[in-house]
């Protein structure tokens, strides 16, 4: 609707949310009796009494645009709530950072993977209920009811998650890989490369499981403090785990490889690499590697043959074939490390100069009994108190000993070496302290220490010695 004055025309939208004012030029006497009071009276007159924009009035006269509709009064819509959401608090995508630039200038791309994670019991989201919606009016100060509330969101969902009463936060049950799955969130104990470890993903860094779906390749490096699974090769690289290594194929390590698990490794061919386990070492055959567990070495498979390395497997050691035909040095070692033989013999040297300190203590003690002069009286006080540091010293050395020498002694009997197939001349093999070289290849045998000398028995003898072990 338009209203038309000789000053000015007043135009009104059909929904009653807006109201245009157009200025006609006419006398100069005219133009200047035109005043902010007379557009406000005009817009009351019309009974516009709402949104009225008294700067856009200022400014129509200011500038005297004629011939042109500026709004000068404008209502409010009513709206509806906005729709609830989730506010998450944690990156929900694994992101690819910009790399690092070293100091020599190179990029390093290997560790510009920053994973999705999260800490048990750590908030991932809160919910942001839906709101309702406002009034609104028009220009003729009429109400306008709101359009209604926003739509709820449907609770968060997924496994690993868990929501306090309300289900407005919502947390991580356990530490883990954050994956989007739709709508869902879940946190998973195991993050999965469905393809090979290299430059696209770089190093990993997970508390928790990793499975990689093809090979790790050189320079790259895997921390996980759960389980490291491994479908393909392993090549030059570093890789640690909390629990247990299994690589399906082999470990071509090129002598930089080095492979740390707090429990069980289980692989295929191993060469040129150092492997190291908190429990047991299983594979199809070592070559030029150095093998370390704190349990057992088994290389008993077809090819089980151990070739041109050491391996040491504190409670025994079982391969098929040790050494070959041209006498590649090989070293077979079980039972504790040499350090705590070497701690033995610390500690009782350390217990003997104690005695022997205590006994001239002593003897000190017995030329000063006659004497009574305060000198005396002072010497026989540091002496009495050297004593004592020294009985509580001896005390700690005792404790530490005592258990040493059981387990050194059940060491050296139940550590053994033994080959399930033939070891070759020139392989050595070690038990405790005791060293053995063989000087001939022999089959079918098992390698134990008695009487503080390695002696070898055919495998049936030692397995009836040991039936009841």
């Amino acid at each position: 609707m338009t209203i038309d004055y000789n000053w000015c025309s007043l135009k009104i939208s059909n929904d009653n949310m807006y109201a245009l004012i157009c200025l006609y030029h006419n006398t100069s006497e005219e133009k200047s009796v035109i005043s902010e009071q007379m557009i406000l009276d005009l817009l009351t007159s019309h009974n516009i009494v709402r949104g009225v924009n008294r700067i856009a009035i200022l400014s129509l006269l200011d500038h005297m645009e004629y011939g042109q509709f500026l709004c000068v009064a404008q209502g409010t819509p009513a709206t509806k709530g906005t729709d609830g959401y989730y506010e998450y608090h944690k990156e929900m995508q694994d992101m690819k950072q910009k790399p690092v630039i070293n100091a020599d200038g190179t990029a390093d791309y290997k560790n510009s993977l920053s994973l999705a994670i999260i800490s048990e019991n750590e908030l991932i989201a809160t919910y942001i209920p839906p709101t309702e919606g406002k009034e609104g009016f028009d220009i003729f100060g009429n109400i306008l009811p709101a359009l209604g509330r926003g739509k709820d969101c449907p609770a968060l969902r997924g496994h690993g998650i868990y929501s306090d009463e309300d289900r407005i936060h919502f947390y991580a049950r356990h530490s883990g890989h954050i994956v989007m799955d739709g709508s869902s969130v879940n946190i998973e104990k195991l993050y999965r490369i469905s393809g090979d470890l290299d430059i696209e993903v770089g190093n990993v860094r997970f508390d928790g499981d990793v499975e990689i779906g093809g090979d790790v390749r050189s320079g790259f490096e895997i921390d996980a403090t759960g389980d490291v699974f491994i479908h393909g090769h392993v090549g030059g690289c570093v890789i640690k785990s909390g629990k247990n290594i299994t690589i399906n194929k082999g470990i071509q390590g090129r002598g930089v490889c080095r492979i740390e698990a707090a429990e069980n490794i289980v692989c295929k061919y191993v060469e040129s690499c150092s492997l190291s386990a908190g429990k047991n070492i299983y594979a199809d055959s070592i070559l030029n590697a150095s093998v370390v567990a704190k349990e057992q070495v088994l290389v008993t498979t077809k090819n089980g043959n151990v070739i041109g390395c050491e391996v040491y497997g504190m409670a025994g050691v079982v391969v098929k074939e040790a050494g070959n035909e041209i006498g590649t040095p090989t070293l077979l070692r079980a039972g504790l490390p040499r350090s705590d033989y070497e701690r033995v013999g610390e500690l009782k040297k350390l217990i003997y100069e104690a005695d022997q300190k205590v006994e001239a203590f002593n003897q000190h003690l017995k030329t000063l009994e006659n004497r009574d002069d305060s000198t005396a009286k002072d010497t026989r006080m540091k002496i009495m108190r050297a004593k004592i540091v020294l009985s509580s010293a001896k005390k700690e050395y005792l404790e530490e000993l005592e258990p040493l020498k059981e387990r050194i002694a059940v060491d050296s009997k139940n550590s053994f070496i033994q080959i399930t197939g033939v070891v070759h001349n020139d392989v050595r093999i070690n038990i405790g302290m005791s060293p053995y070289v063989v000087y001939e290849p022999i089959k079918e045998i098992t390698y134990r220490v008695v009487g503080g000398q390695i002696v070898g028995l055919s495998n049936e003898e030692d397995a009836a010695l040991h039936k009841n072990d």
